[in-house]
């Protein structure tokens, strides 16, 4: 083999060792001996290295996961999701309020000179006082009222609530000119009632009629209509249920008499006949206390990240991430809303890890709500374990972000609120999660270059190899580098702990660097290959940049010094 070759040799594995770099072809090979073993020491080969990028290690490959964007003038990495939250129905069940049964009253008025026929005379009686009549009870119930009501302070109805009284006297006394009516009537009715007649006391539910004539059929009708009932703090819900008592009936009234060529009895029956119509509540006044069910939102899908995110070694605990929510309050006209949002980190190995924001409130018909951030025109949320939804010790990333919004509850006191389906609350959300990182972060990249064992090759014996070199890099964390050998079977050949190892301190310019790689097993052979690992960290709790493209490493003024051998057989 001649000198020529030999040099050919070496300066393959230099360039294959460092994979890229202008080499200078001026070596001082005067310490060779020209045997079959080649002895080389402390051959210096110097090397120049173009910038490092971020963005050339960090491919994206058009994933859907992360993506560039501009913070405050710099284009970051960021794990960018958005979308739109389900609906979920906001629904307080109707409230129907049957007829209740009444019974009716029967009651008699002496009528003095009554019996006698006394032909063409025309009686005109003094009005005639009823004696006392018992009052009827009746019950308005209420039954499987929603749970979401506590009380009901007064209510509007969808159909009127009718109330009738007829009274009755025996037909034909009335007729031909002939005239009875029913005077200065006091009737008892429902309390609490709305309404726009005239007489009605609210409070008590008494109800004055200066006079109430006789058909021809002996029938005597008030009709009395109402638009929704005062509960005058009777209204409690218990147990799903609502009984509203009270009385109807007439506590006082006089009967006028005016008849000619009539035949009077002495004695007047009467009967009183009360009816109580059904109706539905439409709104409420009143104490709610509504609990919807839980707002689920797609996960947050995290599969097929970048290399560089998706070893299992990758710890991450985003530096300023935030979740921003638009939500549709379908009850805002008329309450308040609250709830949390809760992100679960879904791993691979099956954990899960929650973490909840603090208490949030829906004001209004529509709410932007900033997690974690401050956004103009969004009201803010702190939620500080958001900083480590990413994040849970050796397990890597976790392969989906779930996101749902609990214990959202609409409670306090409202005015006209309706029953019935109120709508939905919806609305959109957008994930942001900038890619720098907080204290304790840390990202992982390996990448393995091989292909290169050769017959040549095979016969190189390697004992160590030296490094130096100045480093300079905006990066805003450390930065740990290492190279290790890969022999022609695919094996990592085992090295010093201590070597191909340096690390570059954030921020560092003219760092001077030292590297060196030495095998555990003796003289490195059959080299195929190197696997290169840089591990960016953080340990800095200040610090909490966002990584951006633009972040890099450059080498300069790098010397390479190998200590070896070449053998073979001549």
């Amino acid at each position: 083999m001649n000198r020529q070759t030999l040099v050919n040799g070496l300066l393959s594995i230099t360039a294959i060792s460092f994979m890229t770099g202008c080499v200078d072809d001026k070596y001082d090979l005067t310490d060779i001996d020209t045997t079959s073993r080649f002895t080389v020491d402390n051959l210096t080969v110097p090397l120049q290295l173009s910038e490092i990028k971020l963005e050339n290690v960090v491919s994206l490959d058009d994933n859907e996961n992360i993506q560039k964007v501009n913070i405050d003038g710099k284009e970051c990495y960021a794990i960018v999701k958005d979308g739109r939250i389900n609906p979920t129905e906001f629904s307080i069940g109707s409230i129907h309020v049957g007829s209740p049964i009444l019974n009716p009253s029967l009651f008699s008025v002496a009528i003095v000179g009554g019996g006698v026929e006394v032909p063409g005379v025309e009686l005109d009686l003094p009005a005639i006082p009823f004696p006392e009549i018992p009052l009827q009870s009746y019950n308005f119930d209420m039954h499987d009222v929603d749970k979401a009501l506590k009380e009901l302070k007064n209510v509007k109805t969808a159909n009127p609530i009718k109330i009738e009284v007829v009274l009755t006297i025996p037909q034909g006394l009335v007729g031909n000119n002939n005239k009875i009516a029913f005077q200065n009537l006091k009737l008892q009715l429902p309390w609490g009632l709305s309404t726009n007649q005239s007489g009605y006391d609210k409070e008590s539910g008494k109800l004055t009629i200066a006079e109430l004539p006789v058909d021809a059929d002996g029938k005597a009708r008030l009709l009395f209509e109402a638009t929704g009932l005062d509960l005058d703090g009777k209204g409690k819900v218990v147990d799903g249920n609502i009984g509203i008592a009270g009385n109807i009936g007439i506590e006082a009234g006089e009967l006028k008499i005016n008849v000619k060529d009539v035949t009077l009895p002495s004695v007047l029956d009467i009967r009183a006949d009360y009816y109580l119509s059904e109706f539905d509540i439409a709104s409420f006044s009143g104490t709610i206390d509504y609990n919807m069910d839980a707002i689920h939102i797609d996960p947050i899908s995290l599969s097929n990240l970048p290399d560089f995110l998706d070893s299992p070694e990758t710890n991450i605990i985003i530096a300023n991430p935030q979740i921003i929510v638009d939500i549709i309050n379908p009850v805002g006209e008329w309450l308040d809303g609250k709830g949390r949002i809760i992100l679960t980190s879904n791993f691979k190995n099956g954990d899960k890890v929650s973490h909840s924001s603090d208490v949030f409130t829906l004001r209004g018909h529509e709410t932007e709500l900033a997690f974690c951030t401050e956004k103009n025109g969004a009201t803010f949320v702190q939620f500080d374990g958001l900083r480590n939804v990413l994040s849970n010790g050796d397990h890597g990333l976790p392969s989906s972000i779930g996101v749902d919004i609990e214990d959202i509850n609409f409670s306090g006191d409202v005015t006209d609120f309706p029953l019935g389906d109120l709508g939905s609350a919806q609305g959109s959300y957008e994930f942001n999660a900038p890619l720098g990182f907080g204290a304790g972060s840390m990202v992982i990249y390996e990448t393995t270059v091989d292909g290169w064992s050769s017959d040549t090759l095979d016969d190189v014996n390697i004992n160590k190899i030296h490094l130096t070199a100045n480093c300079s890099t905006n990066l805003p964390v450390s930065v740990q580098l290492s190279v290790t050998p890969i022999d022609k079977n695919g094996r990592e050949i085992e090295v010093r702990e201590d070597s191909g190892l340096f690390e570059v301190p954030a921020k560092a310019q003219n760092q001077p660097v030292i590297l060196s790689i030495e095998s555990v097993n003796g003289p490195i052979k059959n080299l195929n290959g190197v696997k290169f690992r840089a591990v960016v960290f953080q340990n800095s709790p200040d610090n909490q940049d966002a990584l951006g493209p633009d972040l890099k490493i450059s080498l300069d003024q790098i010397r390479v010094n190998v200590d070896g051998y070449y053998e073979t057989d001549f």
